[in-house]
């Protein structure tokens, strides 16, 4: 499970998602919901821009990270080369539109993988993920247009005019962060936003950004000493389809199941990763009228001495008969049995903790009649 810190770095990240495609009288004076579906009907062209931003991570109101970031997306070919830069330490990741590469300078390690064969299009972009997530969040979340103002508290960007958005849980403790973005609406590109997250809290803001750059023909290639060995994710990472004896035979052992026939057993996945977290992970997806109604995952039970803190929308539930956790924003539910984890998440609002609990109930292991 992620734990906060990775989890406000991936949020904060999204600052340089693009809204695109509305127009600024468009968005004024709309409720959330009417905002939402705005942006998530625009019809946008990818931009193409050069950026940098500074990331800062607060924890316990002090200041535990600066993180100085370079961006340059290409918006016609999807490429993409990012560089990150905290106390010297300096990584790239570029993606070529056919490999992705990741090069860390200090420790000297790289990883490649393919991604020609994922299907992946110019048109998903960052703006994308923020739709995605705007999506998830309308129904946790109260969705506010603050309006037009002059972004002020930026010494580099004082007197831009931006459109603020607010996005405030609706309960407290609800996971997902709270969040605040400052957008620029000539371009629609997110020029600042600041997320809190339990004690934590992150800042990201682009200032410079110049559209349209020029590209030279190294711009989205790494360079990578010969010496260090440029590791394949593609090997290291396997997902694939299996049958419940192969899945029962990576895991080493039988696991519980749905053995009631009310949903159906659609499918069985397995993630398989080698490395220094290795494991393999099982996912059962079961179906009613050809929907996916609940998915089951299972894998070797980690260590007792990781980190067991919770996050601000997990609570501690009983899972039968023993102690577990519930994410309510995600309908999910997690325990610990006989040396393996297990981890329940529910497709729709109708699996509530309840629902999710007695379901869990009924798991039997296939040898029990």
């Amino acid at each position: 499970m992620m734990k906060k810190g990775w989890m406000m770095l991936g949020t904060a990240l999204l600052a340089g998602s693009l809204l695109g495609g509305c127009a600024e009288k468009d968005l004024v004076g709309l409720s959330g919901d009417e905002m939402i579906e705005k942006v998530v009907t625009a019809e946008t062209k990818p931009a193409s821009y050069y950026a940098e931003g500074v990331m800062k991570v607060w924890s316990d109101d002090k200041l535990t990270h600066t993180m100085h970031i370079k961006e340059w997306v290409d918006g016609k070919t999807g490429r993409k080369r990012t560089e990150t830069e905290e106390n010297g330490n300096v990584s790239y990741a570029v993606n070529n539109g056919t490999d992705i590469t990741i090069y860390e300078k200090e420790t000297g390690t790289a990883y490649s993988m393919n991604v020609s064969a994922m299907g992946q299009q110019p048109e998903q972009t960052q703006k994308q993920m923020l739709v995605d997530q705007l999506e998830r969040l309308r129904d946790s979340h109260d969705v506010d247009m603050m309006g037009q103002e002059e972004l002020q508290g930026q010494e580099e960007l004082q007197g831009q005019d931006v459109i603020h958005i607010k996005l405030t849980p609706k309960e407290e403790g609800t996971l997902s962060i709270s969040s605040e973005y400052w957008v620029d609406p000539k371009t629609w590109m997110i020029v600042k936003v600041i997320s809190t997250y339990g004690d934590e809290k992150s800042e990201m803001v682009y200032d410079p950004i110049q559209y349209d750059p020029e590209f030279s023909e190294d711009t989205f290639v790494i360079d990578i000493p010969e010496e260090v060995d440029v590791q394949d994710l593609n090997d290291l990472t396997q997902n694939s389809e299996v049958s419940l004896e192969e899945a029962e035979q990576a895991l080493g052992q039988p696991f519980l199941q749905d053995m009631n026939g009310e949903l159906e057993l659609s499918r069985i996945e397995m993630y398989s990763s080698s490395g220094e977290f290795s494991r393999d992970e099982v996912t059962l997806y079961y179906v009613n009228n050809d929907k996916v109604e609940v998915s089951l995952t299972v894998f070797e039970a980690p260590e007792e001495n990781g980190d067991d803190t919770l996050l601000p929308d997990e609570t501690k539930v009983e899972v039968r008969d023993t102690e577990g956790s519930y994410m309510k924003s995600i309908r999910n539910i997690s325990w610990s049995e006989n040396g393996l984890r297990y981890s329940i998440m529910g497709e729709n609002e109708e699996w509530t903790k309840e629902k999710l609990q007695a379901w869990a109930k009924n798991l039997k292991l296939s040898s029990q009649p």
